[in-house]
Order: C-alpha cells, then structure tokens, then sequence
C-alpha cells in the first residue's frame, strides 16, 4: 500500500491530471515537461474507453508511460504539432515500447524535418553555432536523423480523429513552421509552438512567417470560444480569451510579432 501511495505521488508531483467533458466523452489530460528547453508534452484519453494520444514527445516521458501502462491504455496514435527536435525525440522510443501506435505528422514538416539542420547552419549561423556550443542542444544537429521514420498519417487542416467518444479537430496553422498542426479536443486547444501565453512562436527558422503565424493565431480566436483552454508545446497555459485581448504579439486586432 505505502508503495503504491509513492508511486502516485511522484506521478503527480511530475504532471498534472486534468478531467474534463467533451462532448459524450470524459477527457483526461496529463502533462510532463521533458528535453533540455522545457517542451510540454500531453497524454490524453476517453478515461470510458481507455483511447489515448500522445502529443508532442519532445524527450523522455516515464512518467506518462507509466501512467498508460498502470492503467492499461490503449495508445492509439503519436501526434506532433511540428517535426522539430524538441518536439519529437522521444517517438522513436516511444514506438517501440507501442508498436502498434499510428505515428501522425503533417507531410511538410515531416520532409522539412532533414533538412533542418544544413539549413539552420546556413541561414542562421549564430543559432547553429550556439547549439553546437551547448551541451544540451548539441545532439539535436548531431541526431542520426534515420531513425525517424515516416508517418502512418499525414495530418492536414480540418480533420477529426477519435479516441472512444472523443472528438479530436486539427487546425492547419503555419507560420512557426510550414506545417504546424493545433489540436482541439472539447474546451482545450493543444497549440504547439504557433500560440503561447502572452506571445506566438518564433518566425525566423524554416517554414517561419510573421504573417502565415498572425493568420492562423487570429483564426484560431474566431474559431474557437474565449474560454477555450491552451496548452501550448512550452511555458505555461493561457485561454483564448485572454490572448485575444492581451497577446504581446497576435492579439485579434493588432500585430506586433517581434521575431
């Protein structure tokens, strides 16, 4: 008994538990920050049918897999709201503890995610060179990119899956990178690196637009209700109400996006 109290009480001194309705669904979420620069990474589930998803594997996430292992989930896809490192080192891991999860990307992302580092290295030297400096960054220009493999799935704007009587929608919204993809499931929005609280995703990488990223961000707060919940790929959560009005950088009247 005193065992399994521990084991509850690193699971959510690691993450947190959310429980939610969606619809005809119960909507579980929990969330483990992992990797060197702080990437938030979701599990959610139907907690009636036990169907989860897995977004954003950004690096090691025990404590989520233990999650999905003590309470028998059923994994049933990995989603990426871009294909950049940060986002999705710990998939192939993750692929072979699941073999039978349906791994999803946006096809741009997925063929822009090769060649990400000659790219950086060419047209931000700065950038590549500070990687290369740190000891934390450094593997993510230095990664055996082969061991990637492509997607069962290829996500595009407008398209829904499920996880037992959830209800997941993607929303195609470039402008941190060709082909970001934001989730939203019942009141929350997963919006990767396109909207955090108080500001968006840089623009200046590949596939970056300050205008491709404003659009989409506007889209998503005439889209979505204001007391939609964000949780974003880094930092901490926010709603669309509030960064409709109070964003530094998109807000739904003005622009001021700084990098």
């Amino acid at each position: 008994m005193k065992k399994k109290i521990w084991r509850l009480f690193i699971l959510f001194g690691l993450s947190f538990l959310l429980i939610l309705c969606a619809k005809s669904g119960e909507l579980v979420v929990l969330h483990q920050v992992t990797g060197p620069i702080d990437t938030n990474c979701y599990l959610l589930y139907d907690a009636q049918t036990k169907e989860a998803a897995l977004i954003d594997i950004g690096g090691p996430i025990d404590t989520l897999v233990a999650h999905i292992q003590e309470n028998e989930l059923d994994l049933k896809y990995i989603f990426a709201t871009h294909v950049h490192m940060d986002h999705v080192e710990g998939v192939p891991q993750i692929q072979e503890m699941f073999p039978d999860v349906l791994l999803c990307y946006n096809k741009k992302e997925y063929e822009n995610f090769f060649i990400i580092p000659e790219w950086t290295k060419e047209n931000l030297p700065d950038l590549y060179a500070a990687m290369l400096n740190s000891p934390d960054l450094k593997k993510y220009v230095e990664y055996d990119l082969s061991i990637f493999t492509e997607p069962d799935i290829y996500l595009e704007d407008n398209q829904t899956y499920r996880l037992g009587n959830l209800e997941i929608r993607t929303f195609l919204s470039p402008g941190h990178s060709a082909g970001s993809i934001c989730f939203h499931v019942g009141d929350v929005l997963f919006s990767g690196d396109v909207l955090f609280h108080g500001g968006v995703g840089r623009t200046d990488i590949l596939g970056g637009s300050k205008e491709k990223i404003a659009k989409s961000v506007q889209r998503l707060y005439a889209e979505l209700p204001d007391s939609t919940k964000v949780y974003p790929g880094h930092g901490e959560f926010t709603d669309i109400g509030t960064e409709k009005t109070e964003n530094e950088e998109v807000r739904m009247d003005a622009v001021t996006i700084k990098n």
